[in-house]
C-alpha cells in the first residue's frame, strides 16, 4: 500500500491508469449531476421557485419538505464524496500551494453554500434561487476543472 502515499504519480503507471479512470468517471458524474439538477428543479430561477414553492395557476405542488430532505440528503451525500476524492487527487498533483487552496476553498465552500441556500429557498425568501443557482454551478464547476487539471497532469506531463 506504500505506492498508494507516493507523491510522484507517475512512478507507478497502474495507480497513474487507476486515478486517470476515476478523474474521468468523477468528471462525468459532475457534468451528470448538473443535468440532474436542472432536470429535478428546473432550468431558469422561475422554474425552480415554483418547483420548491408551488405555482397554484399552474397547479404545480409545493415540494414536500420530505422530498427536500430527502434530496438534500442524497444529495450532500455524494457531494462530500465526489468532492472530497476530488481534492484528494487534487493534493497530489504538481500545482502551487495557493492554486490548490483556492481550490478547495472554492469547491468545499460553494456546495456548503448551494445546499444552505437550497435550505433557505425552501423556508425563506424566494430570492435565494440566485445564490442556491450560483453556488450549485461554481462547485461543479470548479470540480470539473480540478479534475481536468488531474487529467492533464496524468495523462500528458511526465515529469
Amino acid at each position: 500500500m506504500k505506492f498508494l502515499v507516493s507523491k510522484n504519480l507517475h512512478t507507478n503507471p497502474n495507480f497513474t491508469l487507476l486515478l486517470s479512470f476515476y478523474a474521468l468517471m468523477m468528471l462525468l458524474y459532475f457534468i451528470g449531476d448538473i443535468f440532474y439538477l436542472i432536470n429535478f428543479f428546473g432550468p431558469t430561477p422561475c422554474e425552480v421557485i415554483s418547483t420548491i414553492k408551488g405555482k397554484a395557476e399552474d397547479f404545480i405542488e409545493p415540494l414536500s419538505l420530505l422530498s427536500l430532505l430527502e434530496h438534500l440528503h442524497i444529495s450532500l451525500f455524494l457531494a462530500i464524496l465526489a468532492l472530497f476524492t476530488t481534492m484528494a487527487i487534487l493534493l497530489r498533483l504538481s500545482l502551487s500551494f495557493t492554486h490548490k487552496k483556492w481550490i478547495i476553498l472554492l469547491a468545499m465552500g460553494s456546495a456548503l453554500l448551494s445546499f444552505m441556500a437550497l435550505l433557505g429557498l425552501y423556508f425563506s425568501s424566494k430570492w435565494m434561487v440566485y445564490p442556491f443557482i450560483l453556488f450549485s454551478l461554481m462547485w461543479h464547476l470548479v470540480g470539473i476543472y480540478a479534475l481536468s487539471i488531474a487529467l492533464y497532469q496524468l495523462g500528458f506531463k511526465k515529469t
